[in-house]
């Protein structure tokens, strides 16, 4: 597998790196009884330093300030450095779930939920399965930014979000699941440019309110049976504003006609697999090859699909063909959190475990320009970690068996009791 750098950084305020260990991680940290509370090593894992190297047996990861001071099969520790025990576990750079959404009602009014609701919110939806990363793909984005800003602050701990804010329709065409479900007040607020000039304003105003990403609907279920295309002069304008401004841009397809719009408009990341597979054929690999689109598949939420056939199989030839496949799940619009069923299903369209470890860990860092601090198990490089319990190179499924989620050297969740 080979990676080369992309352009388009996106920022985001850093969390303090200041060692923090909740409190059901206590008893085994304290292993010994004076050690710095700067300093952390996970010690006798096997240890998956990136998905491009052989992965190391009776590892330790040793953390420092909420960074990678050193990885290897054995290293010499200061002395007092607390020691966690991870025999018989399974250590990964932390994952990103590049596609969720906080649309659920329990994040409503986010200023107002209590920091251990909305940290155990949080627990519930990702970190406990390892996101230290979440890509929200639209949402009210005053809302998100005040969940991001609570975890930033200090106030809660939780993944770090990116975020598209408002993602944009095709004019008058909302998809039917949100008109019957969001009230009227929500719905006005939805972006649905019916000209170049209105699209630019809208990407300005989502950017000038925090957003990391921009999102397109260039595809739009208007009914069960119809698909609404947006014009493509207003995807392009959408796109050119977006980086201009230096932001990546997703583009939720659902047929073939709306991934010839994303083409055209050169956007840089598919949201999810095209649902729609009529019409569907390998020249638009090549295409998406030359263009260097990222996919999204997302597989979970097509599982029920009558095609769910054709679109494993669209996604296996996409693996095969590049290797720019990014982890996603739309969880926030679907109800299932656990992510086991979206690794079987990657693994059934042909990813092995060490793609779908890229899908998780090395590749979005990649696409969204954070590789140089995220994304492998690095000396220098953010102590974003999770541990399983279950081998998952034997079972795909075991990449959900956490037992503690590190971000900056902290840990954000744990199944280990006093």
């Amino acid at each position: 597998m080979k990676r080369i750098a992309l352009l388009l950084p996106l920022g985001f305020v850093p969390l303090l790196a200041i060692l923090w260990m909740a409190p059901s991680a206590k008893t085994a940290l304290q292993q010994e009884s004076t050690f710095s509370p700067t300093e952390i090593a996970l010690v006798g894992g096997r240890v998956y330093v990136s998905p491009f190297q052989p992965a190391i047996n009776d590892g330790t990861v040793f953390i420092r300030e909420g960074k990678i001071a050193a990885v290897g099969h054995k290293i010499r520790l200061p002395g007092g450095v607390g020691r966690l025990d991870c025999s018989g576990m399974y250590i990964m750079a932390g994952f990103q779930n590049s596609h969720v959404h906080f649309t659920e009602s329990k994040w409503n009014d986010a200023a107002q939920i209590p920091a251990p609701q909305l940290a155990s919110q949080l627990q519930e939806m990702f970190t406990r399965y390892g996101f230290t990363t979440v890509v929200d793909a639209g949402s009210l984005i005053d809302n998100t930014s005040v969940i991001r800003k609570r975890i930033e602050s200090g106030e809660v701990s939780g993944p770090r979000i990116f975020t598209a804010g408002i993602p944009l329709y095709p004019s008058g065409a909302i998809p039917y699941y949100l008109k019957n479900s969001l009230p009227p007040s929500e719905l006005k607020l939805l972006y649905q440019p019916a000209t170049a000039a209105e699209a630019v304003a809208d990407v300005d105003r989502n950017i000038a309110a925090g957003a990391d990403i921009i999102k397109l609907f260039t595809g739009s279920w208007v009914s069960k049976q119809q698909i609404v295309n947006m014009q493509l002069a207003i995807a392009q304008a959408a796109v050119e504003e977006a980086h201009k401004k230096g932001k990546l841009v997703y583009a939720h397809p659902s047929d073939v006609a709306g991934l010839q719009i994303a083409l055209q408009a050169h956007v840089d990341v598919l949201a999810h697999a095209i649902e729609d597979t009529r019409g569907w054929n390998q020249s638009y690999l090549k295409q998406m090859k030359a263009q260097r689109m990222w996919l999204i598949p997302t597989l979970t939420l097509f599982s029920g699909d009558s095609n769910i056939k054709d679109i494993l199989e669209e996604v296996g030839d996409y693996s095969q063909d590049h290797e720019d496949i990014l982890f996603g799940t739309d969880v926030g619009f679907t109800t299932e959190y656990d992510p086991v069923r979206e690794y079987v299903l990657m693994q059934r369209a042909g990813l092995d475990f060490w793609h779908i470890l890229d899908t998780l860990t090395a590749a979005p860092t990649v696409r969204f320009g954070t590789s140089a601090s995220r994304g492998q198990i690095k000396a220098g490089m953010d102590a974003d970690l999770v541990i399983v319990s279950k081998d998952p190179e034997s079972d795909i499924r075991g990449l959900a068996d956490v037992v503690y989620t590190f971000r900056d050297g902290r840990i954000i969740f744990s199944t280990i009791q006093q």
